[in-house]
């Protein structure tokens, strides 16, 4: 059995299919087929169940996968940490939704000039999908607003902001306020579930006996500005994202008046996770850069 083996038997595990990972290794099927095949000799175990055209990790299987997950991860990290050396190095950071349309372009400009020997390489996604990418080594760390617990993660609080709610000028024109429970009554437009923004809204609803029933659920925080724009409904956002709407007066806020929205940014990584010292230099700038209230 070969680094090799176990970088097959991941990419089916990912793919959930022997052409796919076939394709993604740039491999004939026939050579991941045989591959797997000496991975089940060698443990003398059946790692995948091949049903309906897709294949399913055995017990026997997910078993491996854990074991291989933390042996290819902990490859990387010798090659990355071998070939840093004083030289340029690289970094590869995730943040969610709201930071990446606010401020990761600064965050960007600002490593660039004070650490031009360092490669980095950001991505934008939802807490939840940030939080898998960590587990498999495809992120050095993230900065999510909202951690799932667990013995995998260190966790370090950064920043804070309040969600506002919004709407058109002309959406319940002569009111300037709602309760909670007025709120959750209303149309609401609201985040995906899974985002950091979706769980404050309904933990702040929940504390209030409501549940939210959005009329509108987007991952995209710009359909949800542009359908509140229309008079379509309330969303609730957080406040960095809809500032300038709110000075052209294109949106217009409503006070809550029993509560409020709040959240948390939080510097995540894996537990296990060398982090060499480009990595631990680019750490360093965003807590400067990302410095302020803090949760």
């Amino acid at each position: 059995m070969t680094l090799r083996h176990l970088e097959i038997f991941s990419a089916v595990c990912a793919q959930e299919s022997f052409t796919r990972a076939a394709e993604q290794l740039n491999m004939a099927q026939p050579a991941v087929s045989l591959a797997i095949r000496e991975l089940e000799v060698f443990y003398n175990v059946r790692l995948f169940e091949r049903m309906n055209r897709r294949v399913y990790l055995t017990e026997a299987g997910r078993t491996l996968r854990q074991y291989a997950d933390t042996v290819l991860s902990q490859f990387q990290e010798s090659v990355e940490v071998l070939r840093e050396s004083g030289a340029q190095g690289a970094c590869r950071f995730g943040v969610h939704v709201t930071l990446g349309e606010t401020r990761l372009a600064g965050i960007l400009a600002h490593l660039a000039e004070a650490l031009p020997e360092i490669t980095v390489r950001a991505s934008i996604h939802n807490s939840r999908e940030t939080e898998r990418m960590i587990l498999q080594n495809e992120l050095d760390f993230a900065v999510v607003d909202n951690v799932t617990v667990s013995p995998h993660y260190l966790v370090e609080p950064l920043c804070g902001e309040e969600l506002a709610a919004v709407c058109a000028p002309g959406y319940l024109e002569g009111k300037n306020s709602l309760t909670l429970a007025e709120l959750a009554e209303e149309r609401l437009l609201l985040r995906e579930r899974g985002s950091g923004t979706r769980n404050s809204v309904d933990a702040g609803l929940q504390g209030a006996g409501a549940t939210a029933q959005p009329v509108v659920e987007s991952v995209s925080t710009a359909a949800l500005l542009a359908c509140a724009r229309a008079g379509l409904g309330i969303t609730l956002l957080p406040r960095s994202l809809v500032v300038a709407d709110l000075e052209r007066g294109d949106l217009r806020e409503l006070a809550v008046e029993d509560g409020g929205f709040h959240r948390s940014y939080f510097l995540v990584r894996h537990r296990s996770k060398y982090l060499t010292d480009g990595m631990k230099r680019v750490i360093r700038v965003l807590r400067e850069h990302l410095g302020g209230e803090q949760p």
